[in-house]
């Protein structure tokens, strides 16, 4: 394995001018041509950094930890995508964890993230974690960045423009004809669901859209849930024709329980949701979409808390671009003649 030593050497520089040009140090006075000759040696002899023994100079793990509420949830794919990319350019790891409304009342956070095993951690809320709970799992020594979550008292969250999706997503409906739409909700307790509950009331409003009491279902953000509150609505009588699902897998939900009652996805009943996954792609119908910037939420989640551990403040920031994408497919067509 090559050694630090071994660069130097090759450069003919001393280890610690080494060190500086390697690690980036922005108030080392290197030389240009000394800097482009440590960088050639390193390059020629495949050195890679030791960042275990950089974190401990620095006092600090050189881990952060991205704790979702389920890890084999298709949605955070390119979430951890972002984040990861962005620590691995600072030299930073990520930890991956799960905590649930369950495990977080048992073990908390605390516990996931041990004492001193990172430097900071990037949570998105579980289902059924109250903002009381909430902020009693925030209560840690470490840094906290919360996606898609706000609290009033905590500073440091990055969410996604929820508004400007629902926007999109009965924009869609309306220029396919419909009038009559319905919605399934998200998870009661979580301040995203409530912004896309607020935004549906208020954009279809707005756009002259009818909607009954019995055509918004609670459903929460798994399938579980939103094939309940499909259930619910076909049993409520007269039906939309269109239904906006708050998540991907309450659609998924939805759309089974649809198509065990007999309803025609599209013909009777288009179906579309906020987020999108690979999931989606394969169901059939497959599931119109609005598509949320995951990947660019989690380069900004990672960079303010990097950015953070090096001094500079938290911010709480709005995903306003790149913008939520609509991803049209064959659950949506024109509302049917009644």
């Amino acid at each position: 394995m090559t050694r630090l030593k071994d660069v130097a050497e090759a450069a003919g520089v001393s280890p610690s001018v080494a060190s500086r040009v390697l690690n980036d140090d922005a108030d080392a006075r290197i030389n240009p041509e000394t800097r482009k000759r440590v960088l050639a040696a390193a390059a020629r002899l495949n050195y890679v950094p030791d960042h275990r023994a950089r974190a401990l100079r620095l006092s600090r793990a050189g881990a952060i930890a991205l704790v979702v509420p389920e890890v084999n949830n298709a949605i955070f794919a390119s979430l951890y995508q972002g984040v990861q990319e962005t620590c691995q350019d600072a030299g930073s790891a990520v930890l991956l964890g799960q905590l649930t409304a369950q495990s977080g009342g048992r073990n908390g956070l605390a516990s996931l993230i041990g004492n001193g095993r990172v430097d900071g951690v990037i949570l998105q809320r579980a289902e059924g974690i109250s903002d009381e709970s909430l902020r009693s799992l925030i209560t840690v020594p470490s840094p906290v960045v919360l996606f898609n979550s706000r609290l009033d008292d905590h500073v440091g969250s990055v969410a996604l423009d929820d508004h400007q999706a629902l926007k999109i997503a009965l924009d869609h409906l309306v220029s396919l004809g419909h009038r009559d739409v319905g919605f399934l909700a998200g998870a009661d307790q979580h301040d995203a669901a409530t912004r896309r509950m607020d935004a549906f009331t208020s954009y279809s409003a707005a756009l002259g859209m009818s909607t009954r009491p019995e055509w918004v279902q609670p459903a929460g953000w798994e399938a579980i849930g939103g094939a309940a509150g499909m259930r619910r609505l076909l049993a409520s009588g007269t039906l939309p024709t269109a239904m906006i699902a708050a998540s991907t897998n309450a659609a998924v939900g939805a759309l089974s329980a649809a198509l065990q009652a007999g309803i025609s996805v599209p013909r009777d009943l288009s179906l579309l949701c906020i987020q999108d996954a690979w999931v989606v792609e394969y169901t059939t119908p497959t599931i119109t979409a609005v598509a949320m910037p995951m990947h660019a939420a989690g380069t900004m989640a990672a960079s303010m808390l990097l950015r953070h551990l090096a001094g500079a403040p938290l911010e709480d920031v709005v995903m306003t671009q790149p913008r939520p994408v609509l991803h049209a497919r064959a659950s949506t067509a024109p509302a049917p003649s009644r």
